[in-house]
C-alpha cells in the first residue's frame, strides 16, 4: 500500500495534495449545503437539476478557453486567481445565510460564478500535474492520488456538512469552506513548478481536434467519460430528494448517502494508485462502466435505505474507476503541447456533461418520475458497454501502442508533423 503514495515523495506534489485535500473538503461541505438549501427552499426536483446545471454548464462553453489559457500562461498563477474567486463566493453565501434569506436567484448566481471559475480551474489543474513531478514515471500515480484527494474529501465533506447543518446552520458551512481556501492558497504560493520543456516547432502543427480525429482511442476515452457522467448524474442530483422524501431522513441521512458513494470512490482510487503501469486500465474502465449500468438499474425502484447504501458505494467506485482510468490513459498519450487543451475536453466530458444530465434528469423526473429517470440512465450506459465490447480489440491495440511510445507514439508524431 505504501507504493500507492509514492508520488508524495515529490515536494511540490505533496504541498499541492495537502492544500487540495483541505480545500476540497470545504468544497464538498458547501456543495451538500447548497443542494439541501435548494430543495428546502423550492421543494422541486427540477430546481435541483437547474442549480446543478447552472454550476457546471460553463464547463461545456468555457473549458476550451480555460485549456487554452493553461497552455499559454503560468498555471500556478491561474489557480491562485480562481481560488480567490471561489473564496469570495463562499464568503458571500455565508453573509446571505447570516443576514438575508436564500432564493433561486442567489443560488443561481453563485452556481454560475463558481461554474465560470471551474471552467478555467479544472483543465488547468489537470495540465498542472506534470509541473509538480521531477520524475515523470510517477505521473499515473499522481493522477490517481489527485483523484484520491477528491474522493477522500467526498467521503469526509458530506459528513461534516451533515453535522454542521444539523447543529450550527447554513452559515457555518459556507464560512468553513471559505477558510479551507486559505490552505489551498498557502500551498500554491509555496510550490515551485518545474519549468515546461521548450517545444521545438518544425512544421506547421495541427491542434487537439486533429489529434483526436487521428487517434481513435482518445475519442472513445472522452466519450466514455462523457456518457458515464451523464448517466450517473442522477446520483448527485436527486440525493436530497431521496434523503428527505424516500428515506424520510434529514441532513444526516444525506451525509450517509453521499459518504457511501465517496467511500467506494476512495477505495478504487487507492487501488489505481497502487498500479505502476497504465496497461490494462481499459479493461478496468469497461468493467466499471458495466457495474455502473447495473447499479443504476438496481437503484431505480429501490425504497430501502439499507440497500441504497451499498448501491451508492458501488456507484461511486465504478464512476471513479471509469473517469480516473480514462484520465491516466489520456495523460499517458497526449503530447505535452496539447495537454491543457485536451484536458479541457476531458474536463468537459467529466464535469461538463453533468449539467446536461442534471437538467435533463430534472425534466424527466418531473414528467416521468425519478425511478424511470434512473432506469433510462442505466439503459444508456448498457448501450455504451455493449458498443465498447465489440470494439475492444482494436482499441486495446492502438491504445497500448500510444502508451508505449513517447509523446503519444511515433504514429502520432508523424500525424502531427512534429
Amino acid at each position: 500500500m505504501i507504493a500507492a503514495f509514492r508520488a508524495l515523495s515529490q515536494r511540490n506534489f505533496y504541498l499541492y495534495v495537502l492544500g487540495q485535500v483541505i480545500s476540497l473538503i470545504g468544497t464538498w461541505i458547501q456543495q451538500v449545503t447548497v443542494s439541501w438549501i435548494t430543495y428546502r427552499v423550492t421543494g422541486s426536483p427540477f430546481m435541483l437539476g437547474l442549480i446543478a446545471f447552472a454550476g457546471q454548464a460553463p464547463l461545456l462553453l468555457l473549458a476550451p478557453w480555460g485549456g487554452s489559457l493553461a497552455d499559454r500562461f503560468e498555471r500556478r498563477h491561474i489557480l491562485i486567481v480562481t481560488q480567490w474567486i471561489e473564496m469570495g463566493v463562499a464568503l458571500s453565501l455565508g453573509g446571505v445565510a447570516l443576514f438575508y434569506h436564500f432564493n433561486v436567484g442567489i443560488l443561481l448566481a453563485a452556481a454560475l460564478t463558481l461554474g465560470v471559475a471551474g471552467a478555467v480551474e479544472m483543465p488547468t489543474r489537470q495540465a498542472f500535474l506534470p509541473e509538480l513531478l521531477s520524475d515523470k514515471s510517477l505521473m499515473g500515480n499522481a493522477i490517481a492520488l489527485n483523484s484520491t484527494t477528491f474522493n477522500g474529501a467526498r467521503l469526509i465533506g458530506p459528513a461534516i456538512a451533515a453535522v454542521l447543518l444539523s447543529f450550527t446552520g447554513d452559515a457555518a458551512c459556507f464560512f468553513t469552506n471559505a477558510l479551507s481556501y486559505v490552505a489551498a492558497l498557502y500551498t500554491l504560493f509555496r510550490i515551485h513548478p518545474i519549468p515546461k520543456p521548450p517545444h521545438q516547432r518544425t512544421i506547421k502543427e495541427e491542434g487537439e481536434w486533429m489529434w483526436l480525429r487521428r487517434f481513435t482511442p482518445a475519442r472513445w476515452l472522452l466519450l466514455s467519460v462523457a456518457i458515464t457522467s451523464f448517466c450517473l448524474s442522477p446520483f448527485m442530483t436527486f440525493m436530497p430528494l431521496y434523503a428527505r422524501d424516500v428515506f424520510h431522513g434529514g441532513p444526516l441521512t444525506l451525509g450517509w448517502l453521499m459518504g457511501c458513494s465517496g467511500a467506494g470512490a476512495l477505495i478504487i482510487t487507492l487501488l489505481l494508485a497502487s498500479r505502476r503501469s497504465p496497461q490494462g486500465l481499459d479493461r478496468l474502465a469497461w468493467l466499471g462502466l458495466g457495474t455502473a449500468a447495473l447499479v443504476t438499474l438496481a437503484f431505480s425502484y429501490n425504497h430501502s435505505l439499507a440497500l441504497a447504501l451499498p448501491l451508492l458505494f458501488l456507484s461511486g467506485g465504478s464512476f471513479i474507476a471509469i473517469v480516473t482510468s480514462c484520465n491516466i490513459m489520456l495523460q499517458s498519450v497526449v503530447p505535452d503541447r496539447l495537454r491543457g487543451r485536451v484536458m479541457a475536453l476531458y474536463s468537459m466530458s467529466f464535469l461538463g456533461m453533468m449539467p446536461l444530465g442534471s437538467l435533463l434528469n430534472g425534466v424527466l423526473a418531473r414528467n416521468l418520475g425519478t425511478p424511470n429517470t434512473f432506469l433510462l440512465s442505466g439503459c444508456i450506459a448498457l448501450i455504451l458497454v455493449t458498443t465498447l465490447y465489440f470494439r475492444r480489440h482494436t482499441l486495446q491495440a492502438e491504445l497500448a501502442y500510444g502508451i508505449n511510445h513517447p509523446e503519444g507514439s511515433e504514429l502520432l508524431q508523424n500525424t502531427l508533423k512534429i
